[in-house]
């Protein structure tokens, strides 16, 4: 290589690396999808079957998921978004967490829901609700996991006077029942004991769908334990940078790469984890993963028995994650 190709190859490496972090920022991250999937839960257990013509019964429920909003001053292209996707008919609106990046963000509460549900819209919140972070946090932090978070959590209570004042009904560790069919157990983060969370399980009424929301996906053997239909969560964003036919480079949580987002499975449960809508505006650029917002359309059979209803879920020994 002579002295001209040099300096020509190093500029050509740093347009294109210029190229992509424009594209990543300025282009992706702003490209906001809404995608649809589809689940069946069953509400009866291997001893409540019955062969009347009963267990063919079923009800559809249509929850709309948004995850990882990280509200903050200024923002325009994803509440248009967010006003839009909220006005659609649905039984439910969940948010699962990372709501608002720093209190800035609280005034624009009001764009993340047009339109009530008609079951209701529910949320939990997240670590960044909680945290505020600097690079401090973000960089040294990856490497010596005592600097990951702010010593203290800030006061949370403006974030939910803000939702409460805009029809969401903010769970702190509890849980809500619908004579329609559905029990929802929201988790508080950064978690639940999990014989409490069994508890607020416990409280559904034979033959509902059991929902639970959750921000971090980790200890996601609990929700098996618990009897949770399906649960959903969000904070990987999907890993933000994706690589075909590899996945997500981080999970930031025990997810393995390619389970960074969408439907996964553990045992009879189901989780549907979000790659969220947006991030800590510092760092909010994507790759191959694109925000988004999903509509789980819920097939419940609620005097039906889960096909594998035999078979026992092991979980993992251990459970390793980043929080």
């Amino acid at each position: 290589m002579n002295k001209k190709t040099l300096p020509l190859l190093a500029g050509s490496v740093i347009l294109t690396g210029l190229g992509v972090y424009l594209y990543a920022s300025k282009v992706e991250a702003k490209n906001f999808k809404l995608e649809t999937v589809r689940v069946t839960t069953y509400g009866a257990d291997g001893g409540q079957g019955n062969g009347n013509g009963k267990s063919r019964e079923k009800k559809i429920f249509r929850i709309l998921h948004l995850s990882d909003t990280h509200l903050s001053e200024p923002e325009t292209d994803k509440l248009r978004f967010l006003e839009e996707v909220t006005d659609g008919d649905f039984d439910l609106v969940v948010l699962t967490g990372d709501v608002f990046e720093n209190y800035t963000g609280l005034k624009y509460a009001s764009s993340l829901l047009s339109r009530q549900p008609k079951l209701g819209a529910y949320a939990v919140l997240g670590n960044h609700d909680y945290y505020n972070y600097s690079f401090f946090n973000k960089i040294v932090g990856r490497i010596n996991r005592r600097w990951r978070h702010p010593m203290e959590y800030r006061d949370v209570q403006p974030m939910i006077k803000a939702l409460s004042s805009n029809g969401w009904d903010v769970l702190l560790n509890e849980s809500r029942t619908h004579s329609e069919g559905v029990h929802v157990v929201g988790v508080d983060y950064p978690g639940i004991d999990p014989a409490e969370l069994t508890r607020l399980v416990s409280e559904a009424p034979d033959g509902h769908v059991k929902l639970a929301l959750f921000h971090m996906p980790r200890y996601l053997h609990t929700f098996v334990d618990a009897g949770v239909d399906i649960a959903v969560g969000g904070h990987t964003h999907g890993g933000q940078i994706r690589v075909p036919g590899v996945g997500a480079l981080i999970t930031d949580s025990e997810l393995s790469r390619k389970e960074a987002s969408g439907l996964i499975y553990r045992g009879k449960t189901a989780f549907h984890i979000s790659r969220g809508l947006s991030a800590d505006p510092r760092s909010n650029f994507r790759l191959f993963c694109p925000p988004a917002a999903t509509i789980i359309e819920v097939v419940h059979k609620p005097y039906a028995v889960h096909p594998d209803h035999d078979t026992a879920y092991v979980a993992p020994r251990e459970s390793s994650f980043v929080d």
